[in-house]
């Protein structure tokens, strides 16, 4: 009975043993899978972020370089120096601001070329350069065809892929010259492509729309097509799963894939697994595929290597255990054998295998804690922030640290045991004991506090840091923890925010003031009453003035916009300035556009006083009556400043005011254009009603569209022009139409016009913004709705906006079912 009871025993201890072995096995296997799939998927997402990151950063080198040629041919000195070569009858002409641009850009471009239309050059630099590649006379065919700057295809010359780019210079508004600029391929490789690394052996690449590689890590692969080598390398291998990914990168796609393959040009001819992450960049009138690929075995072998340690420290878990058990086996088959022994041997055993149990388990014990001793060192000493835990004394002063971790031994760059021997005050620039306490004070009452202080390093320099303080307790006495994190960049980030707005509020000050500092001479001037002075005012010299200012007010935006970018690649702390900067240029833009109008109409009326004057027309009742019409277009122009200087944020109050008063003072403005082009304007009012809002920006949005209509009919109509504005009421909403017979816009733009920056207008002649900010005006801020839809002899603009008396919510809600 004994024996089979006892195999009964060996048998379930078997079965244990095994099934302990299984669900080790398969935790270990559940768990390698998870943090592996996990791990690949967030790589992949990783590589498509970088590929696409890569993308971005060539398109805006291209943008960025031809926008640099368009800065070239507007620039004063360069069409002067055009100029004195158009003119010059072959006397040769030396460009110096084509010279200043290669010197400038050498690092980025080969070389600068002005070409004529035959494709010859008229200055070349550097100058050595003077060789001008094949397919010249094609890429200038499709500048003059698209009257526009252009981006050539890659081409093979003296053993390089190069690219062109092409900016037309116009004369007497004619093309008379080609402004191009050489860029080799390998330099964008350097600068974008070759610094991306993935891992030890990924990489990042460059193929055309084809698969011809253009940028590769191997010099002696680029010009191949590398799916075409590989296939006549090895014709038996099966290439489907990478040609399905080389498919989807032709055909403009972004995304990842792992596929098997072999390296044609590798000697050992091993075939490896690999993640692909691939996109599209958009250069000219063609795509690039940037590929960024990985060796799959080394970014899951950390993960191998972490689950072969958990399966050999669970085996010896295991192993311990099974030893375990059966020296129990064991220990209860002796004491089955001594049961029939005297009770004195069996109190004797029973003692001795307590005492073998309690040693075990001290011993057990011992070692727990050494490993958390050690987990506490690995994790406290991980930290990417400083860590300082420090005594009390009785009157809550900190004494010498109790601890420190190793960053903040390497921030301080002191070594530990020096550290331990400082206290907190030692180190901090702006702390004192009063503070101290104070602080003390504070976390007995809150949880945690968070303070800004400068921390002094072993060199005597400072590091301004932003520290998380709490109070614990510790074998019953009062301990503190700090832990302090670097806020260089953030201190850096806010001294440049406020450079920024400081640069920019001068400039839109600068713009403000800038129509009150006219002064004339006295060359067919004419003269007039002031506020408490005498002004002279020329016309020519005016406009020219105001021009000047404001091109180099773009300029110098243009300049703080281009650098802004640049700082915000090396701290992405500084996209929210990024994006306030792009903002402010934007509202300059507005202004210069608002601006365009008012100043055509003060050249009109300085020409009607000129000719009254010269014909002895010129009453003192119409001198008078010009210069109130002048005044209050320079006050509007005023007034345009303040209006989108507090667009989102309206300084004025918002107020119960007429359409029909509002319409008829903004026309006001538009009576001298109106006349000189002879377009009939008719307000037709069938029920004038009452609105709320800013008057000054409902204002501003029929001032631009019906500027809009009157360049649509000087463009499309020589006689019979016209413009009728009808005001109704429709329901609960005040109506107003502006319709001109101007023969209407094209169905395929009709849904376009209110885009910003879309525009139909002809270069240098529209921003394609009146349109956009009128509907952001309307739908905004009078929470009404903008339509536009051709009738029979034109176009109209439809404004529909609740009435006064109609709850603000209701006005949203019956406008979105509308």
């Amino acid at each position: 009975m004994q024996r089979k009871k006892g195999n009964r025993d060996l048998y379930i201890l078997m079965i244990a043993i095994f099934m302990g072995v299984i669900i080790i096995l398969s935790a270990s296997y559940m768990n390698y899978k998870s943090v592996q799939d996990h791990i690949i998927a967030k790589e992949q997402q990783q590589l498509l972020t970088i590929s696409k990151s890569v993308s971005r950063s060539i398109e805006r080198f291209f943008t960025y370089q031809s926008e640099n040629l368009k800065i070239i041919t507007k620039n004063r000195s360069f069409q002067e120096q055009f100029r004195n070569y158009m003119t010059s009858e072959g006397v040769d002409i030396k460009f110096n601001s084509l010279e200043d641009y290669y010197i400038i850009q050498k690092d980025s471009i080969d070389k600068i070329q002005l070409l004529n239309l035959d494709g010859n050059f008229i200055e070349t630099y550097p100058k050595k350069e003077q060789s001008i590649h094949p397919n010249i006379y094609e890429e200038i065919q499709s500048v003059l065809t698209r009257k526009d700057s252009v981006i050539s295809k890659v081409y093979f010359y003296k053993g390089q892929f190069y690219i062109q780019l092409l900016e037309p210079i116009f004369y007497d508004s004619k093309i008379e010259a080609i402004l191009c600029t050489q860029i080799k391929l390998d330099k964008i490789y350097q600068q974008l492509v070759k610094p991306i690394q993935a891992g030890e052996k990924g990489y990042a690449s460059v193929k055309n729309k084809n698969g011809i590689l253009l940028m590769h890590p191997k010099r002696e692969d680029i010009g191949r097509n590398v799916m075409k080598a590989r296939k006549e390398e090895f014709p038996d291998y099966d290439w489907s799963e990478l040609e399905s990914l080389v498919e989807k990168q032709k055909n403009g796609e972004s995304g990842v894939g792992v596929y098997h393959s072999i390296w044609y040009q590798d000697q050992n001819k091993k075939r490896v697994k690999k993640f692909s992450a691939y996109s599209p960049a958009r250069v000219g009138d063609e795509f690039w595929i940037i590929t960024v690929s990985m060796d799959y075995l080394e970014m899951t072998q950390f993960v191998r290597n972490g689950t072969y340690k958990i399966l050999t420290f669970n085996f010896i878990i295991l192993l311990v255990f099974i030893s375990g058990m059966f020296y129990i086996y064991k220990i209860k088959k002796d004491k089955r054998q001594l049961e029939k022994e005297a009770s004195l041997v069996t109190k004797v055993n029973d003692l001795n295998k307590e005492l073998e149990k309690d040693i075990e388990e001290r011993k057990s014990l011992e070692k727990e804690l050494i490993r958390n001793k050690e987990k506490y060192e690995r994790l406290f000493n991980s930290g990417s922030d400083c860590t300082f835990v420090l005594n009390l004394d009785e009157n809550n002063l900190p004494t010498e640290f109790l601890e420190v971790n190793s960053k903040a031994c390497d921030s301080l760059d002191y070594d530990k045991a020096t550290l331990l021997k400082m206290s907190y005050l030692d180190i901090s620039k702006d702390g004192n004991i009063e503070k101290f306490k104070n602080m003390v004070e504070n976390l007995k009452k809150e949880k945690i506090t968070i303070f800004e202080d400068r921390l002094i390093t072993s060199n005597g320099s400072f590091i301004p840091v932003e520290i998380s303080a709490h109070l614990f307790q510790l074998e019953n006495q009062l301990k503190l923890i700090l832990i302090s994190r670097d806020i260089t960049n953030k201190k850096i980030q806010e001294e440049a925010l406020k450079r920024s707005e400081e640069r920019f509020r001068k400039i839109i000050h600068q713009v403000a003031s800038e129509i009150s500092s006219v002064l004339p001479q006295k060359n067919k001037d004419f003269y007039y009453e002031g506020e408490n002075q005498n002004t002279y005012y020329s016309d020519v010299e005016n406009k020219n003035r105001i021009a000047l200012e404001l091109e180099g007010i773009n300029i110098k935006l243009e300049e703080m916009f281009q650098k802004e970018v640049d700082e915000n690649k090396k701290k992405e702390a500084l996209m929210i300035y990024q994006s306030r900067l792009a903002a402010m240029g934007e509202m300059i833009g507005n202004i210069a556009h608002q601006w365009r109008q008012p100043l055509s109409g003060l050249g009109l009326i300085f020409s009607n006083i000129e000719d009254a004057y010269e014909y002895e027309e010129l009453t003192e009742e119409y001198l008078s009556e010009l210069m109130k019409k002048s005044r209050n277009l320079i006050n509007r122009m005023s007034q345009t400043i303040d209006d989108f200087r507090y667009f989102f944020n309206p300084k004025s109050e918002e107020v119960l005011f007429s359409i029909k008063e509002n319409i008829e003072s903004t026309m006001d403005f538009l009576e001298e254009p109106l006349r000189l082009h002879q377009i009939q304007l008719n307000i037709n009012v069938m029920e004038d009603g009452l609105i709320f809002g800013h008057a000054n920006q409902y204002s501003q949005v029929i001032f631009n569209i019906v500027q809009n209509a009157m360049d649509a009919l000087i463009e499309k109509r020589l006689h019979d022009r016209k413009i009728d504005i009808n005001i109704y009421v429709q329901e609960s909403n005040q109506v107003v139409e502006i319709e001109d017979n101007g023969r209407g816009i094209h169905e395929d733009i009709l849904d376009r016009v209110f885009e910003p920056h879309f525009t139909t207008k002809g270069k240098g002649k529209g921003t394609g913004l009146g349109l956009y900010m009128s509907k952001v005006i309307i739908e905004k801020n009078f929470h009404g709705k903008i339509n536009i839809f051709n009738r029979k002899e034109g176009a109209c603009i439809s404004m529909v906006i609740p009435r006064n008396g109609v709850d603000k919510d209701e006005k949203e809600e019956h406008f979105v079912q509308s």
